[in-house]
């Protein structure tokens, strides 16, 4: 029904870009990517320095398993607001998930934390990226940190599970893999 109903409006208004922009976010909820990509691409044709919309897109390119669009796009939010911390922790997270330029990770998630302090998800980004490095001990303290502010976060519970079996003890990498599963919807395999 909102499909449809931003359909008709986008008739009515064919150069209002947030009428397409949500449409893209219905479309990318329904997990319609070349939609969502067609009609929040068509949003940034008439706000072109909008960084909101290039975030959007950016998730969009990510969850369509398109890694290095979402990344470039990341990079061009960050171009149009070099204090976007969503967009700094997102590149960061995607370069440390992949295992690449972790440095530059680091960088960049730090460069989030200014910004946006207490935010678990970021905190959990600099985790991953220590954790990705080796450094298990200070990965566990950032990891801890980020499950104290989101308790019930399946993949920041697994991350923190992650590092504990790195550290050896399995009795709490146990508990927390357990946790994970009880919050996760999918891939509980």
């Amino acid at each position: 029904e909102a499909i449809k109903l931003l359909r008709d409006a986008i008739e009515d208004e064919p150069q209002n870009a947030e009428f397409k922009y949500y449409l893209g976010t219905f479309y990318e909820d329904s997990e319609q990517f070349d939609k969502a990509e067609e009609f929040i691409q068509a949003a940034i044709e008439l706000d072109a320095d909008n960084p909101r919309y290039y975030f959007r897109l950016g998730v969009v390119y990510d969850k369509w398993n398109r890694k290095e669009d979402s990344m470039a796009t990341m990079r061009k939010v960050i171009e149009l607001d070099p204090k976007h911390a969503n967009a700094l922790n997102y590149l960061g997270y995607t370069y440390a998930d992949l295992g690449t330029n972790l440095d530059e990770a680091e960088r960049l998630i730090k460069e989030a934390l200014k910004y946006k302090p207490n935010d678990g998800y970021i905190t959990d980004s600099l985790g991953w990226v220590y954790y990705k490095k080796g450094e298990f001990e200070k990965a566990l303290e950032y990891l801890k940190k980020a499950v104290e502010i989101v308790p019930d976060d399946p993949i920041m519970l697994e991350h923190l599970g992650d590092v504990y079996l790195k550290l050896n003890n399995k009795s709490e990498a146990l508990k927390y893999y357990k946790k994970s599963l009880q919050h996760k919807e999918k891939d509980k395999e």
